[in-house]
Parts: structure tokens; sequence; C-alpha cells
């Protein structure tokens, strides 16, 4: 199955659960002990991931201040429910997402917002929003969305970016994601901090963008 086709089934269904994930987290929940937020929609990849020129890794969503406002809004939650057909742009218009994505633009796009948002996708291993990792990441890969993840990564982005169409940046947990080389490519980036951008990253993400005319 195509990988939006598999998440969109979310939204078919009506439910913040993928139907695959359900019963594996039902049988993990004393492991996990309520760690992850069913109430936010689903967030595999935020950002135009099918078309993205710049995709950053990352672990799963988070849940912050800014959070409670998307679960009181029906609004924000069709907002983010319609992330799933992965050609919307990055929702920095959400409470609390712009303070997040402000300075990925910032060090990525030049400070410029919207161009960002139309050229860079997040993807999350994990869907499932959390206050942090430390507990989910033992049950990391038992979910069948991350394996389906996973694929997706090794089928589609990896071959992307070894062509030159993409350049892929491994933000954290690259353990999780079963990258953790560039496998001879230039374009696929291990940003080894633990949280916003090396230097190095920085300038790599410059130099890709003036190759390719994304200034």
């Amino acid at each position: 199955m195509d990988f939006f086709d598999y998440w969109c089934a979310c939204r078919t269904k009506s439910t913040f659960l993928h139907p695959n994930d359900a019963i594996v987290l039902e049988e993990l929940k004393l492991l996990i002990d309520g760690d992850f937020e069913y109430e936010l929609p689903p967030g595999p990849y935020f950002g135009p991931l099918k078309t993205a020129s710049i995709v950053l890794c990352y672990a799963n969503p988070s849940v912050d201040n800014g959070s409670s406002k998307v679960i009181r809004s029906a609004e924000l939650k069709e907002v983010l429910s319609k992330q799933l057909d992965g050609e919307q742009p990055y929702p920095y218009n959400i409470p609390g997402w712009d303070k997040w994505f402000r300075p990925v633009a910032k060090y990525l796009y030049a400070g410029d917002i919207e161009a960002a948002a139309k050229n860079i996708a997040v993807f999350n291993l994990i869907p499932y929003a959390s206050v942090n990792m430390d507990k989910v990441q033992f049950i990391a890969n038992s979910i069948p969305s991350v394996w389906a993840a996973q694929s997706y990564l090794r089928d589609v982005l990896i071959p992307k970016a070894k062509n030159g169409k993409i350049l892929l940046i491994m933000c954290r947990s690259s353990q999780y994601w079963g990258l953790r080389s560039s496998h001879g490519s230039e374009n696929i980036i291990l940003n080894n901090v633990r949280s916003g951008f090396a230097e190095e990253t920085k300038a790599k993400v410059n130099d890709w963008r003036k190759k390719n005319g994304l200034l």
C-alpha cells in the first residue's frame, strides 16, 4: 500500500490511532504507561513530505503547552489531520508550532518561514506525541506504523537522497530509524547534536540550496 494511503486510513475511519497500531499498543500499554497523547491527530510527518526538498527525521512529536489548545480545537485538529495527505505546508501557524519551526527556517532557509514551510518536511519515526522518549524508545520498533516509516525511509527517501533529489537529515534517534551512516551520499546528513543543527549541517544545507537554486 502507498505510504500516504496507509495514513489516510485514519481520516477514513475518523481515528487518531492507526488501526494497525491499536492492538499492539494496547498490549504494550503497561510498558509506556500512557505516555502517548491520543487526543492529538497522529503526526507521522508534517509538511509536504511528497515533494519536500529537505526532509528532517526525528523520533516523534512532542507534547507542549500548546498541545492543550489543539486538543480543545476541532479546527486545529482538522488542520493536523489534513497533513496526512503529505502535501500541506508545515503548519507553523498552530499555537506553539511557530516557536519550534522559526529556528528551523532561520538556520536552514535564511529565515523565510513561508518558503521553509513549503519545502521542508518533518518525518517522525513514531507518529504519536509524547513528553519524551524515555519509555517510548524501548517499544519503538514494535509498532507497525514504525515499520511502515522505516520502509518509506529505505525504499523512497534514501534513494531520492542518493539521486540528488532531496537532502535527508537525521536529526534524532537515528539508531531507531536504522540509518547511522551516510551510505556514501553527501545528501544524507547525520546531525549529531542533541538539539538544533550543527554548524556543519547548516553549511551543508546552505551549499545544497545554492546548488539547487533554492535561495
